[in-house]
């Protein structure tokens, strides 16, 4: 959480230095609208703004939070198996337990949870492996789920302030009975449009950045899920 605010916050700062090198630049040199004009051309763009601030910072700190390595280790699986290589005795588990106690990747937490419920017998460990294993991928759904509900307002908001400012451009040409100047006009739905184009240009990373993690959490739980079901197979009753 420190570092999505960090992350945020430094965002926020390169935008208004951004923001401040183009006022000064543009600001004063007649040439029709400035950039920061451009930008701030209807209410809704301050919403846009924030919205892409806060999922480029959201995006990139899950990115580096949320990796292979980090969901499941793969030299925590190998121990796993060089501890129980030699069979189940009281001294392995509870080497295997401390293996796992301070590991919170999502196989850690499986395999903790499994193992804890070592004295219940083999199916219990199974079910508490499979439901922390559910509860873990829900954990790390939602926080990708953000970038997916950014993505969908980034039009939403971007659509408002078109409809806005073209209600805004019709109302101007009743109140001048169908005279206005047509470059006004055609200024005044320009300005409308872009912050439409705004919201999409906000929603298509964040819909892409949110598919291809969504994938990546998905397919480090199955793997996650695999290995954990592998390792508790050793306390699997012989029949």
């Amino acid at each position: 959480m420190a570092f999505s605010v960090r992350m945020t916050l430094m965002v926020l700062a390169l935008l208004t230095v951004t923001v401040a090198m183009a006022a000064a630049q543009e600001g004063g040199d007649g040439r029709g609208m400035s950039l920061v004009g451009l930008i701030f051309t209807s209410w809704t763009m301050w919403p846009l703004i924030l919205l892409s601030v806060i999922g480029v910072s959201m995006g990139i700190q899950r990115l580096i939070t949320i990796t292979p390595d980090v969901l499941v280790p793969a030299d925590l699986a190998d121990d796993m198996h060089a501890i129980f290589a030699e069979g189940i005795n009281e001294e392995a588990v509870e080497e295997a337990m401390n293996a796992v106690a301070g590991d919170t990747s999502m196989l850690g937490e499986i395999l903790n949870a499994g193992l804890d419920k070592k004295d219940f017998g083999f199916e219990s460990m199974m079910e508490a492996a499979e439901n922390t294993a559910a509860a873990e991928h829900n954990k790390y759904m939602t926080q990708i789920n953000w970038l997916s509900l950014f993505a969908a307002i980034g039009p939403m908001l971007g659509l408002l302030g078109t409809v806005v400012g073209m209600i805004g451009a019709f109302f101007k040409m009743a109140a001048t009975g169908g005279q206005v100047d047509a470059a006004s006009l055609a200024d005044d739905i320009g300005s409308a449009m872009l912050t439409t184009a705004t919201g999409l240009l906000i929603a298509i990373p964040m819909l892409v950045l949110f598919f291809f993690l969504r994938g990546r959490v998905n397919r480090s739980a199955l793997e996650a899920g695999v290995l954990g079901a592998e390792i508790l197979d050793y306390f699997r009753p012989v029949k």
